[in-house]
């Protein structure tokens, strides 16, 4: 055989094909959720000998960390460690320092994954070779209100800044969900940001693509999200996030999408018009073709996300849409009159 036939080795981040993996659970209050977690990892298609899970706690009171506790004295690849302080970026940190794995995965204690997550994960950084690889986020519901919302969230025309939600098609993108990220990203660009409170994995993962890495998505890996319970929730999680994604942007102005100013933009023109309306007919009449124009929105909206789960969910999505968007714009201008500290 010729040199020029031999084949060249092919680039990876990973030294085996089954390098160990740590999963860092941030934990607070999560009695509901957590053995639901835990019990997805422990039913991983992925050697156990392979698989270290390490649960950080922030002071939990409702019973969740003796769940954890209990867990870990019959399973010895469970660990539990602590986080007073309750900042997520903390207890990221705390477990990724902790973590003894090749390959580091980030993952709620509200969230459960499907058995050949890690394996999947482990399978696309090795044929991409690319540190850093995440999927897709199935909703999933215990209640009517929690089934209904889920719709709204895999729905396009929910939050467009997140296309894990509803994406379908494997690719390379800006950031992932519950990203499994190599190790040597850690001793590159830093851990996750504790000095301000920021949506610390987009930000990370801003990081990662300014360092010359590239983010790869697929459908394959799958992890299974919970809800919130009530619409009040829901639009106090979403104004959060926008206040959260403002943070980002202030920090890295190139982190800034289109997508992300749509629901402000439209949020400080309902606010802008709707007080100037009480004053001048015309502000009046801008407003309400605004409404017109949002209500015809929320109409295509209601029914994409209704051809795809059914009818049953109807009454809740239009509020559920409304929720999201006006929320998320909401707290993204609170949050650019806001200090990040």
């Amino acid at each position: 055989m010729n040199a020029t036939d031999t084949k060249p080795a092919r680039k990876t981040f990973l030294s085996s094909d089954t390098p160990l993996v740590s999963v860092v659970v941030p934990m607070y209050n999560e009695i509901n959720n957590i053995c639901g977690c835990l019990d997805s990892l422990l039913e991983q298609k992925y050697p156990g000998e392979k698989i270290e899970i390490c649960v950080v706690d922030g002071e939990s009171t409702d019973g969740s960390r003796q769940i954890v506790e209990n867990y870990s004295r019959k399973f010895s690849d469970i660990r539990l460690l602590s986080n007073p302080d309750r900042l997520t970026a903390k207890s990221l940190n705390i477990g990724a320092k902790a973590a003894k794995g090749e390959v580091i995965i980030i993952l709620g204690a509200h969230s459960r994954v499907k058995e050949d997550f890690i394996s999947n994960n482990i399978r696309y950084m090795l044929e991409k070779a690319v540190p850093c690889v995440g999927g897709t986020q199935f909703n999933t519901g215990k209640t009517y209100v929690q089934q209904s919302i889920g719709s709204a969230m895999a729905s396009p025309f929910g939050i467009m800044s997140a296309p894990y939600r509803y994406k379908r098609k494997a690719g390379y993108v800006d950031t992932v969900v519950y990203a499994a990220y190599h190790r040597s990203l850690f001793e590159e660009v830093g851990y996750f940001d504790e000095d301000v409170i920021i949506s610390e994995d987009a930000e990370f993962n801003w990081r990662i693509r300014k360092a010359g890495h590239n983010i790869f998505f697929s459908p394959d890996i799958i992890s299974y999200y919970l809800p919130r319970s009530s619409l009040s929730r829901l639009a106090g999680q979403f104004f959060r996030y926008g206040m959260l994604r403002v943070n980002v942007v202030k920090k890295h102005i190139d982190a800034l999408r289109v997508l992300h100013l749509i629901p402000a933009a439209f949020v400080f023109l309902l606010a802008g018009t709707g007080i100037l309306s009480f004053f001048d007919g015309y502000f009046r009449s801008v407003f309400v073709i605004l409404w017109i124009a949002y209500g015809v929105y929320l109409l295509m909206a209601t029914a994409s996300a209704t051809l795809r789960s059914g009818l049953k969910y109807l009454p809740v999505l239009p509020l559920a849409f409304m929720a999201m968007q006006l929320c998320f714009g909401a707290g993204f201008l609170v949050g650019l009159f806001r200090s990040r500290h």
